[in-house]
């Protein structure tokens, strides 16, 4: 019996230990930070950059034709679910660039950052593929949703 409680105990740990390493590198390959950076066009496109953090942290940038002017940061909720849209469409098999021969129009610059590693592209005037474009949009909605604070500006 007290060989079977040992053996039991030594089965425990292993598991323990095999799942702790699991985890360890889930962690290392993590996304912990999306930026979604939209470009000025000929007319007025907005122009602004968002960065999001996995620990709900979000920093926003407006610089031309947006509402809120200048640096904002803040909080918002909906990472964990951006991150598993960004796995689910496939964003780390994309190209790097989506263009067109056309001028003018805006871009919508995308990163993301796993295992601390940066992956960009760009969509130049809508032409990446709907999946591209979902992610696009998701991060706005949850800039929309994001509660912000501005940032004085330095003196």
């Amino acid at each position: 019996m007290k060989r079977l409680s040992m053996v039991s105990i030594l089965i425990l740990i292993s598991a323990l230990a095999c799942s702790a390493q699991t985890q360890s590198a889930q962690d290392k390959d993590q996304i912990t930070e999306v930026t979604l950076e939209r470009t000025s066009c000929f007319g007025t496109c907005p122009d602004y950059k968002v960065t999001l953090r996995r620990d709900g942290a979000v920093i926003y940038e407006g610089r031309r034709f947006v509402q809120m002017m200048g640096t904002y940061k803040g909080e918002a909720y909906g990472f964990d679910r951006l991150v598993k849209l960004i796995l689910a469409q496939k964003y780390f098999d994309m190209k790097d660039d989506y263009s067109r021969p056309i001028t003018d129009m805006p871009s919508a610059i995308t990163s993301v950052v796993r295992a601390g590693k940066r992956k960009t592209i760009v969509d130049y005037a809508e032409t990446g593929p709907i999946e591209l474009w979902s992610i696009e949009m998701a991060i706005d909605g949850i800039l929309k949703n994001a509660h912000l604070t501005v940032v004085p500006p330095k003196r």
